[in-house]
């Protein structure tokens, strides 16, 4: 059978796959024809569909419950002998950069959620009947494309040639070690929301655009991204202010190339989201929610 492509993720597709969900046989046959990219988006839509419709059935599940069924990233990464260094295995990362493997993690993947999609559509079968027409989502582009910035470097030229104030110069924030320390546990968060939820960059930056933490799928200068989205802040805030609004909590900004979102977390301390696949919505729910354990944490500091 010929290999799908990532331009085809369709209703038919998702009704092939409710439809092998009992047999296994089937359902590891198809799986088998998706490639990489189509396979994430496949496995996104899966396991929120999951845990959104099982809220109504019977059987409940929950995105705690389904991580701890997983095989732990750093284990699978070891089985697969990756020579990446640990916490370098992500999904986002490894379907630009390994496919073939990133293949096989997601296959591996989807072949757990099955028991769980087998129960859900046991428990609610009215969910088999998929709109006649693609829904938004179905349609996947052929390429993935990076992440839009607020602020390209070579407008700042142009703009200043048309008169324009041109946007203050920023110098790189060297951030100590020892204030870098003091937030790298909250690493981990900011690998979740890459590894799990598919964001390119996440980032905890300081209001001078210093890099405190940051997670990315991404080999690229993370300073430099770091003291862009730092003038967008002060940007944003400002433009609060011109109406009266003198405490900025979340903004979320959609681009052609993908959204970004910021969340103060207090302190001049910034919890930062990109990504050029997660949806505007979805991202924006996350940066709120992350945004408020961040707050809750180190007020315990």
């Amino acid at each position: 059978m010929a290999t799908i492509t990532s331009t085809e993720l369709s209703r038919s597709l998702k009704a092939e796959l409710f439809a092998a969900a009992t047999d296994d046989k089937k359902y590891r046959a198809l799986i088998a024809t998706l490639d990489a990219r189509l396979l994430k988006q496949l496995q996104e839509f899966v396991w929120a569909f999951i845990v959104d419709e099982s809220q109504a059935a019977p059987t409940k599940r929950s995105r705690s419950e389904i991580m701890a069924m997983l095989e732990p990233t750093a284990r699978y990464q070891q089985r697969a002998k990756c020579l990446e260094p640990l916490g370098y295995c992500t999904i986002a990362m490894c379907v630009r950069i390994n496919p073939s493997c990133a293949a096989t993690r997601i296959g591996g993947i989807l072949t757990t959620l099955r028991p769980l999609l087998t129960t859900l559509l046991e428990e609610r079968p009215e969910l088999t009947d998929l709109p006649q027409v693609a829904e938004p989502d179905d349609v996947i582009p052929t390429a993935i494309p990076q992440p839009a910035l607020p602020v390209a470097a070579p407008k700042k030229k142009e703009i200043a040639a048309e008169g324009v104030p041109q946007q203050r110069e920023r110098k790189e924030e060297i951030v100590p070690e020892e204030l870098k320390a003091r937030y790298a546990k909250f690493r981990p968060m900011l690998w979740s929301m890459v590894e799990t939820e598919g964001l390119e960059y996440a980032l905890l930056i300081t209001e001078g655009g210093g890099v405190l933490q940051h997670a990315s799928s991404h080999e690229h200068d993370v300073s430099e991204i770091s003291q862009t989205l730092a003038d967008e802040v002060s940007s944003v805030i400002e433009q609060g202010e011109a109406v009266n609004y003198t405490q900025l909590l979340t903004v979320t900004k959609e681009f052609e190339g993908g959204v970004v979102a910021m969340r103060s977390i207090g302190g001049g301390l910034y919890l930062i989201g990109i990504s050029s696949t997660v949806l505007p919505g979805k991202i924006h729910s996350l940066i709120i929610k992350l945004g408020g354990q961040l707050i809750e944490e180190i007020a315990k500091q």
